[in-house]
């Protein structure tokens, strides 16, 4: 079985998600205010600057605290290395490709001198206004909702049709090959998504659908982990796992 990987959103009923939405900003901003994300496995202090010098700062907050948030399991391997580069400071190594995002934006690496601290995470231009994008887009249709609990993992077979849509399975073969699919799907632990991880796509039942980005994680060997990210669609008034054969 193999999550389709998109890059690249269908209307809803905002009444049904309005409240994750909300609940998912105020998570969002209970870490605090300052523009610091943290990396490494000591949970490593960094500053955040940023290119585009017109941003607000509630904007730049925004930011910042989607940043933590794919930072608080995947930048656990992040490594700061400051050896002697020309045109910056130096890099955080964890790799572009982050978890979180679509495949077409990458993770910002690069380390700047900065007045305030020393040292800081650069935010490119392009970065930002991606984000600018997606937050007005969460306010003007308020679709965001966390999909990936844990108790996903622990569902009895006759409910999981509700959490996984599969185009060349019907609800009853997947209630018959449950116990299967359960067990695959816990071999691998699901995060919060970022705000960037939400597109629309052709990909699905509709002409155009809502998907999502769900960053997960595999244990390799020791504290290693192989990161991905699977897919999500809002189908019916919920999120669904989705796993689509094009044909």
């Amino acid at each position: 079985m193999e999550v389709l990987h998109l890059a690249g959103k269908r209307g809803m009923n905002t009444k049904s998600v309005v409240f994750a939405i909300t609940a998912m900003f105020s998570a969002f901003h209970c870490a605090g205010q300052s523009n610091v994300v943290y990396y490494g496995a000591n949970s490593n202090a960094l500053d955040v600057v940023f290119v585009d010098t017109k941003l607000s700062p509630k904007t730049k907050s925004d930011i910042v605290a989607d940043l933590r948030v794919c930072l608080s399991e995947w930048g656990k391997a992040g490594i700061l290395d400051l050896g002697g580069y020309e045109d910056v400071a130096g890099y955080l190594y964890i790799g572009t490709s982050c978890p979180h995002y679509p495949e077409d934006i990458d993770f910002p690496r690069n380390i700047v001198s900065n007045g305030t601290s020393g040292i800081a995470l650069q935010i490119p231009k392009d970065l930002s206004d991606a984000y600018k994008k997606a937050f007005a887009f969460a306010a003007a249709n308020a679709f965001v909702e966390f999909v990936s609990s844990p108790n996903f993992l622990t569902l009895p077979p006759k409910n999981l049709p509700d959490y996984l849509l599969q185009n060349d399975m019907t609800p009853k073969e997947i209630i018959a090959d449950a116990q299967e699919i359960i067990s695959q799907l816990r071999e691998q632990t699901y995060y919060p998504p970022s705000v960037l991880g939400f597109f629309y796509s052709g990909i699905g039942p509709a002409k155009k659908n809502l998907l999502t980005v769900i960053p997960c994680s595999s244990p390799i060997f020791g504290d290693r982990k192989e990161w991905d990210g699977n897919h999500a669609i809002w189908h019916k008034g919920k999120w669904k796992f989705i796993f689509w054969e094009e044909k």
